[in-house]
């Protein structure tokens, strides 16, 4: 058997196992009273495998050094490499000091015990799906976003409407609606009939893909999504709170977004039933300052 053949299955062999585990490292919540969420990641990412544009099998449009070392992701059967980030000269934003203590979680934890989280030397870009969007929700996504913002020292940047419609496996690279890059958050809209993870009680869902770097090496958040129970939210923005419980429920699934998991302490707004409080609490901002911590790949 040649060396390429060989590559080719041992790449294969990688991409297989790295999915299995990706997904029993995925976390779910369990249902509970109205206002309840889950966090759940995108993992349409089928695998990785770190490599050279050279190997055998791989379709890897635009690479500009044939020799310059990769990492691949399996996308909907195609082997494609990981985006190339932008370069960047730093922070944009300062780090948050941490001036607070309480119960945190994080949904995705490096091998060295630290968060992962999203670059903090490249915005965290988000856009919002058009169709299904309910009346008088738009600023509430901008007011949570810069809640989050604020929170952790990332910088989240609205990127315009889109026409994407939610999905469970949401693929994580969508170049002829984003370009090459990963997809930027999307805040979407659905009901539990499209979206199952919004079955019963619960009236959000939200979370991030753990990617590898372009080299193959460290690990970010990527290609985030919320999405929302629309005939909830709609309910709810006709009562005298519901702005404020809306809002809530936005700061929550975007947390999830960034690298936070659910808590047990009905305190924060962390806890899966965040009809609790409609802030932030101080686990709650000590462990959005950690995750905005992450280093710049």
């Amino acid at each position: 058997m040649g060396t390429d053949a060989r590559d080719d299955r041992r790449s294969r062999r990688v991409l297989r196992q790295m999915d299995r585990a990706a997904r029993r490292s995925t976390r779910r919540a369990a249902r509970g009273p109205r206002l309840t969420s889950r966090a759940v990641g995108a993992l349409a990412l089928l695998g990785v495998v770190a490599g050279g544009a050279h190997a055998a099998g791989v379709d890897v449009p635009g690479v500009g050094s044939l020799w310059a070392p990769r990492a691949y992701v399996e996308v909907e059967g195609r082997t494609i490499a990981v985006p190339r980030p932008e370069p960047a000269g730093g922070r944009l934003r300062p780090e948050v000091a941490v001036t607070t203590s309480g119960q945190h979680a994080f949904l995705h934890v490096a091998a060295d015990g630290t968060p992962v989280g999203y670059d903090p030397c490249r915005p965290v870009r988000y856009v919002v799906q058009s169709a299904g969007e309910p009346v008088g929700v738009r600023d509430l996504v901008h007011e949570a976003a810069a809640v989050v913002a604020g929170a952790t020292g990332l910088d989240l940047v609205f990127a315009g409407e889109t026409d994407e419609v939610p999905a469970v496996d949401r693929a994580l690279i969508q170049p002829d609606r984003y370009g090459d890059g990963w997809a930027p958050v999307l805040v979407g809209w659905a009901d539990e009939e499209s979206v199952v993870e919004l079955a019963g009680q619960v009236a959000g869902v939200g979370g991030s893909a753990a990617v590898p770097g372009s080299d193959g090496s460290g690990t970010w958040l990527a290609a985030g999504r919320v999405v929302l129970d629309a005939p909830d939210v709609t309910a709810m923005l006709g009562q005298p709170d519901g702005r404020a419980r809306v809002r809530a429920i936005l700061v929550h699934e975007l947390a999830h977004v960034v690298g936070l998991d659910h808590v047990d302490d009905q305190g924060e707004l962390m806890h899966p039933t965040t009809s609790a409080r409609v802030d932030l609490g101080p686990g709650d901002l000590q462990g959005l300052a950690l995750v905005g911590r992450a280093a710049c790949e």
